[in-house]
């Protein structure tokens, strides 16, 4: 079997990859909190280049799906920038030493919001500090890893287990708190196991460059929001709000829609609005 390396093997998307990924692979997996529940627990100090190298070189992975990263929410701009590209710029490095092909796992969020649809090799134009460090981690992995895939998607749900924005606004709605959701913020949000699935087959695949995997279908954050917060049983009664980013911040990106044709023609996949993932439950 093939020896898979995944980062970010505690992460939201990580749970659903892992099981997977192991059913397929020798898998060895990165993790910040406990270790793993499927393959070989390993740790790695994405802010250590030599640490990096010598992790790599010492198990030799044929491939490498990185999807660890500082999301929004999670830490400063600065670490953004230690992890976010720093780190993908030494794991990138490391890949292409010993021979391993990278996937990549980046953002629509590395583009303005004002010129969608975006085609996948669209260039980046960030407006707000996560996007600049996985615009910049991008440019690093194309330069050092030329062979890697590079993968823009969206905001990723599961029906299995609630992702990390829907318990969000979970634990705001039980505090008691209003809750705005964008009526003016596009996306087009990716069902987990389609997003695991294309992980998996690029892994196999002679692909290098940009490529968008996201579901076909767009909505609003209001509309994504609230089906959400349907399927999951929770209701928000008259603390539930209509708002704008706009009218918040310049900084959000608003229309993120990408066209993700290739996508399903490359992989030989449909990927699913979440109306057609829901009604197939």
């Amino acid at each position: 079997m093939k020896k898979l390396l995944v980062t970010g093997g505690s992460g939201y998307l990580g749970q659903y990859l892992l099981p997977a990924a192991a059913r397929e692979f020798d898998l060895y997996a990165t993790s910040h909190m406990a270790p793993v529940a499927h393959g070989k627990s390993v740790f790695l100090d994405l802010t250590n280049r030599a640490e990096v190298e010598r992790v790599l070189l010492e198990i030799q992975p044929d491939a490498i799906i990185h999807a660890a990263a500082i999301n929004p929410g999670q830490g400063s701009a600065e670490w953004m920038q230690r992890i976010n590209t720093d780190g993908t710029r030494w794991l990138a490095q490391a890949a292409a030493e010993v021979g391993a092909r990278l996937v990549y796992i980046s953002t629509d969020v590395v583009h303005d919001g004002r010129h969608a649809p975006y085609t996948d090799d669209a260039p980046p134009n960030p407006l707000n500090a996560y996007g600049k460090s996985k615009a910049a981690a991008e440019a690093a992995v194309r330069r050092e890893c030329p062979g890697a895939a590079i993968v823009r998607t969206s905001l990723i749900y599961g029906l299995d287990e609630m992702d990390r924005g829907t318990e969000g606004f979970v634990n705001r709605l039980k505090s008691g708190e209003e809750l705005v959701l964008f009526s003016d913020v596009i996306r087009q949000p990716v069902w987990v196991d389609s997003l695991v699935a294309a992980l998996l087959k690029l892994v196999n695949l002679d692909y290098a460059g940009l490529l968008n995997v996201a579901g076909r279908q767009a909505l609003t954050r209001e509309e994504f929001g609230r089906k959400m917060l349907a399927w999951w049983g929770v209701n928000g009664d008259n603390r539930l709000k209509s708002g704008r980013a706009a009218d918040i911040s310049g900084t959000i990106p608003l229309d993120l829609r990408l066209v993700v044709s290739k996508a399903e023609s490359l992989l030989e996949q449909p990927l699913p609005g979440v109306d057609e993932v829901l009604a197939q439950q």
